[in-house]
Order: structure tokens, then C-alpha cells, then sequence
């Protein structure tokens, strides 16, 4: 990873917690405005377009393996 790839993650990462706090700081009962939704899309996006697709698909992969190996604890748990 690269200076400005750090960098540039540690902004968004500031901006993840910043986005957090004024929710967090707000009403529990008031529902997501459509400004908050969008601003969270594109957190999301910024994100998700730092990964690859083989990075997706590794991560796809793990999150795959890992509901299956719980899958089959619960399945054997229940016998």
C-alpha cells in the first residue's frame, strides 16, 4: 500500500467515524434522511472501490466458508 493509498484511507476512515458520531449524537427514533443515506453510499462506494475484484472475491469466498463452517457446527449441535 502506498503513502497516498494510507492517506487516502485514513480520510475516509475519519470520515466513517465523523458520519458515525453525528448519527450516533442524533435522535435513535429519527430514521436515516435521504442526505445521510447518500452520504453513506458514498462512504460505501469509495470503499468498495479501493478493493479489487479478486480482493471481493477472496473476501466473498472467506464470508462463503465461514457460513458454512457455522452451518455445520449448528447442524451437528442439533444431532
Amino acid at each position: 500500500m502506498t503513502w497516498e493509498d494510507r492517506h487516502r484511507y485514513r480520510e475516509e476512515r475519519e470520515g466513517l467515524e465523523e458520519f458515525r458520531a453525528r448519527l450516533r449524537d442524533g435522535d435513535p427514533e429519527t430514521p436515516l434522511t435521504r442526505a445521510e443515506a447518500l452520504e453513506l453510499i458514498e462512504l460505501l462506494e469509495r470503499f468498495v472501490d479501493r478493493m479489487s475484484p479478486e480482493r471481493w472475491d477472496r473476501a466473498l469466498e472467506a464470508i462463503a466458508e465461514e457460513a458454512a463452517r457455522r452451518a455445520d457446527h449448528l447442524a451437528a449441535r442439533r444431532n
